[in-house]
């Protein structure tokens, strides 16, 4: 890194990269075709030394809202496979003496819930509780409360799934170029922020293992699926 993360205010960044992972509506279409996201995070890419394919050109965004979102739903919801889950139980352990790997609402989504009941927050029903959006915004409440060590805990716990996704993403059918930019981002903002933190990046053996629940729990998933109009 070229300068500090200390530099960075990075709870908003953590608000605005969980943007990139909701589906897209018509006003934050908008925005990003107008380059207003690229505008806030481009600086800090700079700051952390990310690479990635700066601007917004034609290519990166679609011309409605529904098309973006056919985008997200074939990247991340199994519209076309091999897909990347953007939430985080399918590549963690499941309950112990449960067979389950690579399922929806496992221990991670328990653990969620209890967190966002603390704080009276409701989960929306459009999200399982620790979809990579969500996880993002918890993570930017633990920075603006000045909570670090819970900061530093729940990066440890809840978003170290995160080379496994980008990897999975790589491999994915879809085009989507803009979930596939910001993919990127994510996992590279995240991998400065253990760096400040003092957290271990996961090691190759726990990639992979995370990479085979996600194909355990692939098993099925049908090839051919209607998307949304």
């Amino acid at each position: 890194m070229t300068e500090p993360l200390e530099d960075v205010d990075i709870g908003r960044i953590y608000g605005l990269l969980s943007e990139c992972f909701k589906h897209p509506d018509e006003q934050f279409t908008e925005d990003v075709g107008a380059g207003a996201l690229e505008a806030e995070l481009e600086p800090v890419a700079e700051t952390l030394d990310i690479e990635y394919e700066t601007g917004v050109d034609p290519d990166l965004v679609p011309e409605s809202a529904a098309a973006f979102d056919n985008e997200y739903i074939s990247l991340f919801e199994a519209f076309e496979t091999p897909y990347a889950p953007a939430v985080e139980s399918p590549y963690k352990e499941w309950h112990e003496g449960v067979a389950g790997d690579g399922l929806l609402d496992g221990p991670p989504a328990d653990d969620m819930r209890e967190r966002y009941a603390t704080l009276d927050i409701e989960i929306p029903d459009a999200y399982m509780p620790d979809h990579l959006a969500l996880l993002l915004e918890y993570a930017s409440l633990l920075v603006e409360a000045g909570t670090e060590e819970q900061h530093r805990v729940f990066v440890a716990d809840h978003l170290d799934w995160l080379p496994a996704f980008r990897k999975l993403v790589a491999d994915a059918a879809a085009d989507a170029p803009f979930h596939r930019r910001y993919v990127t981002v994510t996992d590279a903002v995240v991998r400065a922020v253990r760096q400040d933190l003092g957290i271990e990046e996961p090691d190759a053996e726990t990639v992979q293992t995370m990479l085979s629940r996600v194909e355990d729990g692939m098993e099925g998933v049908p090839e051919e699926k209607t998307f949304r109009p």
